[in-house]
């Protein structure tokens, strides 16, 4: 739900600023006209800086839409070449922004990417050049593709079939894959069916656009915020993360330091990618840690889990049980071919595969709290020692 929060957002201020927008003055109008192309560009500035490929195409992209609506949509839809234009965006728009849903998100260095955006270039250079040859191709191509006969709505049915097609996709590949929401590409969709269906209100398409680059740019930044308070491998909150939280816990919590039992072994055993799979799988059991606790990686094997408002008696328990639910954890290695496609799919068979699982690891963990010690770094070296007190009894232990 909180990722929808930017697109309701941006949405609401573009709907103030058109609500706002006949009561501007000439030069503050002219102005608003030109925002799309500020927020759009600075988008696509900042998806170069992150090697964004989705959202630098999906900025690229607005960024040529508006230019068109500016340059052949600034006469009445009945008139030509303005008909057409009109019907070529709405077709192609939700086509483009779908294929950005579809392809992986690599960074736009990337080959594929680059031949995406010149294949892009090349056919809209094809198509303007078609508007100044022959104003009237696309009617004679295809008369049924300008009817518009969605809802009494200005844009077609056709369209709209392809914007709901593409909004729906880009819902479903993230539940599919057990992935965040990203709501930039499906933002993007909706504010430009938005900015067709109604296009008869003045300046929407200006305040929608500007909506977009606006949503770009937010969710750039709350991705890279992530980058920098997440860990990349197991995307569980960071060390960083930890020193963050720290600050905010009050005078009154119990830190425990986790560390996996043998991973050495694991690594030269299995190999490095294999140990990468077994960390990741021991973070998503301590994300289960019940009693308000929340775990973080502190680096290498190690994870720490905080518990605000708790001292350390009170979650000796809580720590007991995710201790023996990692120890009887099953863990089958996988190569990247054999790995199904749908992330759910292959948690259930790598649960269900408990008898047998070709690997089990097992934690040792440290515990301290802030009773001991109000300085956070005494508290860290404290459950430090105790997990290697843990380590040193036999390991897969709780120490204090």
């Amino acid at each position: 739900m909180v990722r929808l929060l930017p697109p309701f957002f941006c949405l609401m201020l573009a709907g103030f600023v058109n609500w706002h927008a006949p009561s501007l003055e000439s030069d503050r109008l002219s102005m608003l006209s030109q925002l799309p192309y500020i927020l759009c560009g600075l988008a696509a500035f900042v998806a170069i800086l992150a090697n964004h490929s989705r959202d630098l195409g999906a900025a690229l992209i607005m960024l040529a839409c508006y230019w068109l609506i500016r340059q052949y949509l600034q006469a009445p839809l009945d008139t030509e070449p303005a008909g057409q234009a009109y019907s070529l965006i709405s077709l192609c728009l939700p086509l483009l922004l779908g294929i950005l849903i579809v392809i992986p998100n690599t960074g736009w260095r990337h080959l594929g990417f680059l031949v995406l955006i010149s294949f892009i270039s090349i056919f809209a250079l094809i198509i303007t050049s078609l508007f100044q040859w022959q104003p009237l191709w696309l009617s004679t191509l295809s008369p049924e593709l300008q009817e518009s006969s969605f809802l009494g709505l200005k844009i077609s049915s056709a369209a709209s079939l392809l914007f709901i097609v593409a909004f729906m996709i880009g819902l479903a590949l993230p539940i599919l894959k057990n992935q965040q929401l990203d709501s930039s590409l499906p933002g993007c969709i909706i504010f430009s069916f938005i900015t067709l269906a109604w296009f008869q209100v003045p300046h929407i398409s200006a305040t929608i656009f500007s909506a977009s680059g606006l949503l770009l740019i937010i969710n750039q930044t709350h991705s890279l915020l992530n980058m920098v308070y997440r860990d990349e491998l197991t995307q569980i909150p960071n060390r960083r993360a930890l020193l963050r939280d720290v600050r905010n816990a009050g005078n009154t919590y119990a830190l425990a330091m986790v560390d996996v039992d043998h991973f050495k072994k694991i690594n030269d055993q299995y190999g490095h990618d294999l140990g990468d799979q077994v960390l990741k799988a021991i973070a998503a059991k301590l994300c289960q840690i019940t009693g308000g606790g929340r775990a973080y990686r502190f680096g290498g094997e190690e994870f720490c889990l905080l518990f605000k408002g708790k001292t350390a008696d009170k979650v000796v328990d809580n720590l007991e049980a995710l201790r023996k639910t990692i120890a009887e954890y099953d863990m089958t290695a996988r190569d990247k071919k054999s790995r199904p496609w749908r992330q759910n799919t292959g948690e259930k068979k790598r649960g269900a595969s408990r008898s047998k699982g070709n690997i089990r690891a097992t934690v040792s963990m440290g515990l301290s709290d802030s009773n001991d010690s109000p300085d956070f770094d005494a508290v860290l070296k404290a459950a430090d020692r105790a997990m290697y007190r843990a380590k040193e009894s036999g390991r897969n232990k709780i120490r204090q």
